[in-house]
């Protein structure tokens, strides 16, 4: 292998797996890059990435990391976007007219981290053969091209994979730091501290009269939300805003029944609403029940089980399911299950093969403007 002769130290599956995250990405970057030039007529290469995948959601963090979350366009409702990722794309900025460039590079920076920590942990548990094959399933995961966008995924996924790994080896403060992190980035990152619970109970063989001050470091996810919360005093004068902006403004609640509803009523739309708004919601969100069914029966660590059932419970329960297939991205563990499944050739090829199709599929309809979660 060519890369071994330059890292002669660094194990041919460490090589291997980064070959297929860079693989990866570059195909999602290439693919994106030119269904922009094709379609906006762009011809100055920095603007065409920086346009790429400026959609949607990310434009926001953008203006958070320029105004805070006091800006004119669209003042207040901004406060349910989490402020680490913003924070550290300001951090990242020298200059606010590459402020775009600052926020791929977050992210994708992020999301490295994030590869190397779902390999540390799947080769903690099963070996290298089942890590490897879980940063292949992950870097072509139908949405993976979130990891590289100016969203928060490649960032909330380094932070919760590296959290539970820590955990998993038992330095609890490093765990606890960075699930507070993870719930400056995302709400889902309070769904760490039940798993963390479960991960030191487990190596306290469930006898919660072991405990020792170490259980302390487990509660700071918990003030990490809090900080969120103070945020929102500050900004609005209600700790909880964000409840009622979400639900008024980005009409999302919990209510798992409407979201199926809607979903239900896009599917019979002609393509590719129906696809995109309909069957894909309700089908990730099906494959997102069957992983975690598995995992079970595989017996997976509790603590794996546990965020990996929260986690889809918490994709699922909102009354809009239209960013279902991103948010079942992060049911992290799945990843494990579908490497642990793939022992024979023909099975690694389907699934490589289906999401494959649907990665450069999702990856065309988000760079045309159009909605893919």
């Amino acid at each position: 292998m060519v890369l071994k002769r330059f890292f002669p130290k660094i194990p041919r599956s460490v090589l291997l797996a980064l070959l297929v995250v860079v693989l990866s990405k570059g195909l999602v970057f290439s693919i994106g890059y030119a269904t922009t030039y094709i379609n906006e007529g762009l011809t100055d290469p920095l603007t065409i990435l920086l346009s790429q995948f400026n959609r949607w959601d990310a434009p926001h963090y953008l203006d958070i990391a320029r105004n805070w979350y006091v800006n004119e366009g669209d003042p207040a409702n901004f406060i349910v976007f989490f402020p680490l990722y913003p924070m550290l794309i300001r951090l990242a900025t020298i200059n606010f007219s590459t402020i775009g460039l600052s926020a791929i590079i977050v992210s994708n920076v992020s999301s490295f981290f994030a590869f190397l920590y779902l390999y540390k942990l799947a080769k903690l548990e099963f070996g290298d053969g089942v890590a490897l094959k879980a940063v292949l399933f992950l870097s072509i995961f139908p949405t993976a091209y979130f990891l590289s966008a100016p969203y928060t995924e490649g960032l909330f996924f380094a932070l919760t994979i590296s959290c539970i790994y820590y955990a998993r080896v038992g330095r609890w403060q490093l765990a606890g730091m960075l699930g507070f992190f993870a719930t400056l980035t995302r709400l889902a990152g309070l769904l760490l501290l039940p798993a963390l619970l479960v991960e030191y109970l487990h190596q306290k063989r469930w006898k919660p009269w072991k405990l020792d001050l170490k259980f302390l470091w487990i509660l700071l996810p918990i003030v990490g939300f809090l900080i969120y919360l103070n945020i929102n005093l500050q900004v609005t004068g209600d700790a909880f805003k964000f409840m009622e902006i979400e639900r008024i403004h980005w009409y999302n609640y919990l209510n798992p029944l409407v979201g199926l509803n809607q979903a239900v009523l896009f599917s019979r739309h002609i393509f590719p609403d129906n696809f995109v708004y309909g069957f894909a919601p309700i089908g990730f969100g099906f494959f997102g029940l069957l992983m975690v069914e598995a995992g079970f029966l595989l017996r997976l660590r509790p603590s794996y089980n546990t965020y990996m059932l929260l986690s889809w419970m918490l994709a699922m329960s909102t009354s809009f399911w239209i960013s279902v297939p991103r948010y079942i991205m992060a049911v992290f563990p799945l990843f494990f299950v579908l490497a642990l499944m793939s022992k024979r050739k023909i099975v690694m090829l389907s699934i490589s093969a289906v999401f494959l199709s649907l990665l450069c599929f999702f990856t065309v309809l988000f760079a045309l403007h159009l909605w893919a979660f």
